[in-house]
């Protein structure tokens, strides 16, 4: 459990086994958000978080989830829709634990794989994860998915979207983030559920954090979607 004082600001948190220190500078406006965000990942199964560019969004929140105990013994996989990007964050957040890339993070992308058994966040383009899905479709190898810039709607984003919402209930340990840079989630929110808003302000920041209920099913748990708004 991540205390409340180590989640605001740029404090340190002890990391899980034998992982880096985590840290998350205050001047991103996700830093002062972990402790929700946990909170919510912790409750739900998939959660969609939306938040303009800049809000730290795309190296926070693997950041959160390895200092929620994910990414050991399975990994951490972040889609990117461009190579660039993919390989650019993985650099930026393995600069940002202090580890060197391919190590604890990193990447692959079509032709090139920097990463190993130690990984417990792997960075790779939708186009990866796709292709991983032919000999492994339940995804196993992962305990957490993250679909980041999923607002660039394209065919594969569309068709993993669908796919995961597909093996939810045969992977109830699977976590699903869902990270969007524009406020319009109302279709990814529908896609996972019916969504119930709370609405909260916080200084310049608004947000918004909507739950469902599952539908009831005559076999495997459905995923229970949450939606946050920055």
């Amino acid at each position: 459990m991540i205390g409340h004082a180590a989640m605001s600001g740029d404090l340190p948190i002890p990391p899980p086994g034998g992982l880096p220190t985590l840290h998350f500078p205050p001047e991103l406006p996700i830093s002062s958000r972990v402790e929700d965000i946990t909170a919510a990942i912790s409750a739900h199964q998939v959660v969609i978080v939306a938040g303009a560019t800049g809000s730290g969004k795309t190296t926070q929140l693997p950041k959160v989830l390895l200092a929620m105990g994910r990414g050991r013994p399975r990994q951490i996989g972040v889609t990117q829709p461009r190579r660039i990007a993919a390989t650019s964050v993985a650099a930026r957040v393995a600069r940002e634990l202090g580890t060197e890339l391919g190590t604890d993070v990193g990447y692959q992308i079509r032709f090139e794989d920097r990463s190993s058994r130690r990984t417990a966040v792997k960075f790779m383009t939708d186009g990866v994860l796709l292709a991983q899905i032919h000999s492994d479709p339940l995804l196993r190898r992962y305990d957490t998915i993250v679909l980041d810039e999923a607002h660039e709607r394209s065919l594969t984003i569309d068709f993993l979207l669908g796919w995961l919402k597909r093996i939810l209930p045969r992977r109830p340990d699977l976590k699903v983030v869902v990270s969007s840079a524009t406020i319009e989630t109302e279709r990814f929110s529908q896609f996972f559920g019916g969504l119930r808003s709370s609405r909260w302000r916080a200084g310049p920041f608004r947000w918004t954090c909507s739950t469902s209920r599952p539908p009831r099913t005559t076999s495997s748990p459905t995923p229970s979607p949450m939606r946050w708004r920055t």
